[in-house]
């Protein structure tokens, strides 16, 4: 199934202090000093974490503030917020799942849940359980198969984030293919039989899945169409901004 990635937004997580970003199906980020790419690995790869029930082991060093981050899939935005406590720990104190069909789970709701260690969406494994429920009997079982469903689908989107050359991938057609492209010296730009091969299979792969290409090389970044470029500017204290090199399509979702 084509999951779409339809939202990023960060706050408060290293350079990305607040970040919108409504991707593209092609997304190519150029990034010349690597500081947005190594902090996006970086908070997908706690993302992953969290999913997997493993939040703990990947919130060294993650901010002074309380951190922010919706993700978009197919229109579902999954939220969570994570704040430092006296203690020095890092607990989850909200987290939610909007889904587009207008229905909210607040599984963690601050205004009455106490703060967790890890979160609620890694007890959605997965892998859809064998057992095949019977005809939906009321408004109540249809949405909470619709809940269910989307929660096991976000989870089994971060689940499968993992980062790739972009010259060599393989698909996982139910996550983000995140490509990086090494840093390159000005003389040392790939030919341009190797650029071409670049973009042709980043925009076939995304046909099939959310392709996000972060590159410090303009001459890679100029071989795809502006409207899918965006150029990774550093401001004066330190905080990564967006700008994109051309208008951008209409998105749905």
């Amino acid at each position: 199934m084509f999951l779409r990635l339809t939202r990023i937004e960060v706050a408060g997580f290293r350079s990305l202090r607040d970040v919108v970003l409504r991707p593209q199906p092609l997304e190519v980020l150029l990034d010349p000093d690597g500081t947005a790419t190594r902090d996006l690995i970086r908070l997908f790869t706690l993302l992953r974490a969290l999913a997997e029930g493993r939040l703990q082991e990947h919130l060294t060093d993650v901010a002074d503030g309380p951190v922010t981050c919706v993700l978009g899939v197919q229109g579902d935005d999954y939220r969570v917020e994570l704040r430092r406590f006296p203690d020095g720990r890092w607990r989850i104190t909200r987290e939610e799942l909007d889904l587009v069909a207008g229905l909210g789970i607040p599984f963690i709701d601050p205004s009455h849940d106490a703060p967790r260690d890890e979160a609620r969406l890694s007890t959605f494994p997965p892998a859809l359980p064998e057992h095949v429920p019977g005809p939906v009997t009321g408004e109540a079982e249809w949405l909470g198969q619709i809940a269910d469903g989307a929660a096991r689908r976000m989870n089994r989107f971060l689940r499968g984030f993992r980062v790739q050359p972009a010259g060599a991938f393989t698909v996982d057609e139910e996550s983000l293919l995140f490509l990086q492209e090494p840093g390159t010296e000005p003389e040392g730009d790939l030919p341009a039989n190797a650029l071409w091969d670049r973009v042709q299979s980043a925009r076939a792969a995304s046909s099939r899945v959310p392709v996000l290409l972060c590159t410090p090389s303009v001459a890679l970044a100029d071989a795809f169409d502006l409207q899918d470029v965006q150029r990774v500017e550093t401001t004066s204290d330190g905080a990564s901004s967006f700008r994109p090199l051309g208008a951008r399509k209409e998105s749905g979702g």
